[in-house]
């Protein structure tokens, strides 16, 4: 029997991950910083594995996993999220010589981390972006926000980075729009203060016209320069509201956005698993690549539900070398994430929009819809995932970090 471990398994993508392999018997270990998660509950983990938290000190994480991989004979790795993936990708040719790794090399994923290499490589292959202005000089912003049309969104090039072996997390929340000239410089100046307070360098942010419509997610599993699976769906309510992870969404079918991410991806020279997110204006067609995700996605579970198993397809392009058709699926799929997502999307939503019955309607309308997490024949990750959120609401108490997920 193959083994497999799998990172994060705190969260709803690395447990979609051990219920799509433990279903078709093969033995997952799931491993994460914390105890009683999710993953460790589900009854489909074979095994658990506690390492050092990646986000406190990636040097000690690398060191736990590589001795963890030299030791047992695991066949696969796949690391979930940013945390995890980058430092084992930094060091992919020595965890390879014990595991094969369900990632990209390093100089491949970089390109869909950083956002500036992302836009670059898209425009270059002719995909439909935001304007997009990379900031390298602050003392030229003055000039530059006068020729600007607003609002804007001010961005880290990464979600992502490492000071002293310690993890910094940014994401855009209110703070990051600016809705004329001098918004602008005020708000990028504030966060440029914050970026100096970690010695990260003020070409970190990047400034993108704002882009109206829905967003879209498609994702793709590349193996040998060739689409092996595609899944698209539509984001129905995320959080944070300004766009973040979706806690509502629904499968659909777009194949303008499908040959639009396959080209990307193609051009990014992408090996394994992505998801290449637009914003659709569906009343003028207007579509905007917004980035690239390269690794799994919150989500996994609708497209596993719909009838994409990426998991198990990457399993078997990596491990049994297997061919198969590009799989189809089922569209007008619905899947939420209530805890603590959609619970946080309501909150925000009566809070930023005012519309208290409105939102509450919203919520309840969808409250039977099938849950990421929520399985009755596989329950008890519900507990995890509940201890999991308490554990972020006290790091929010302890300014830690705030209630948008960023890590201050």
């Amino acid at each position: 029997m193959h083994k497999v471990i799998v990172t994060d398994s705190s969260e709803r993508a690395a447990l979609a991950i051990i219920r799509s392999l433990g279903r078709k018997g093969i033995e997952v270990t799931a491993a994460d910083s914390t105890n009683l998660n999710a993953g460790f509950l589900s009854k489909y983990c074979s095994r658990r594995v506690i390492y050092p938290s990646p986000q406190k000190n990636k040097k000690k994480f690398v060191k736990s996993i590589l001795k963890l991989v030299k030791n047992e004979n695991f066949d696969l790795l796949i690391p979930v999220t940013d945390f995890t993936m980058i430092p084992i990708l930094e060091h992919k040719d020595e965890f390879e010589k014990h595991v094969k790794v369900a990632a990209p090399p390093y100089e491949t994923a970089i390109k869909a981390y950083d956002k500036i290499q992302t836009v670059k490589i898209a425009e270059k292959h002719g995909l439909p972006c935001p304007k997009t202005i990379f900031l390298e000089d602050p003392s030229n912003l003055k000039e530059i926000a006068t020729h600007l049309s607003y609002p804007v969104v001010i961005k880290p090039r990464m979600k992502v980075s490492w000071v002293n072996e310690k993890a910094i997390v940014l994401k855009v929340t209110d703070k990051n729009y600016a809705y004329d000239s001098k918004d602008l410089v005020e708000k990028y100046m504030n966060l440029v203060s914050k970026l100096n307070r970690f010695n990260i360098p003020s070409d970190f942010l990047l400034i993108q016209e704002y882009v109206k419509g829905h967003s879209y997610g498609v994702e793709v599993l590349m193996f040998n320069s060739k689409p092996k699976a595609i899944f698209a769906h539509k984001r129905l309510r995320e959080y944070p509201i300004t766009g973040g992870a979706s806690t509502l969404r629904i499968s659909v079918r777009n194949k303008k956005l499908e040959n639009y991410a396959v080209s990307l991806l193609k051009a990014m020279n992408w090996e394994g698993i992505a998801m290449v997110e637009f914003k659709l204006n569906e009343k003028t067609g207007n579509i905007k690549l917004i980035e690239v995700n390269g690794r799994f996605w919150g989500s996994l579970a609708l497209a596993i539900n719909a009838g994409v198993d990426f998991p198990y397809l990457l399993y078997k392009c990596i491990i049994e070398e297997r061919g198969f058709n590009i799989p189809n699926y089922k569209t007008g799929i619905k899947q939420k994430w209530l805890i603590p997502g959609d619970i946080l999307w309501l909150y925000s939503s009566i809070v930023k929009k005012g519309k208290i019955l409105d939102s509450i309607k919203e919520f309840i309308t969808s409250f039977t819809v099938p849950d990421d997490i929520i399985l009755l024949n596989d329950l008890k990750p519900t507990v995890g995932s509940i201890k999991t959120s308490l554990n972020l609401l006290i790091d929010v108490i302890k300014g830690q970090r705030n209630i948008s997920g960023e890590i201050l």
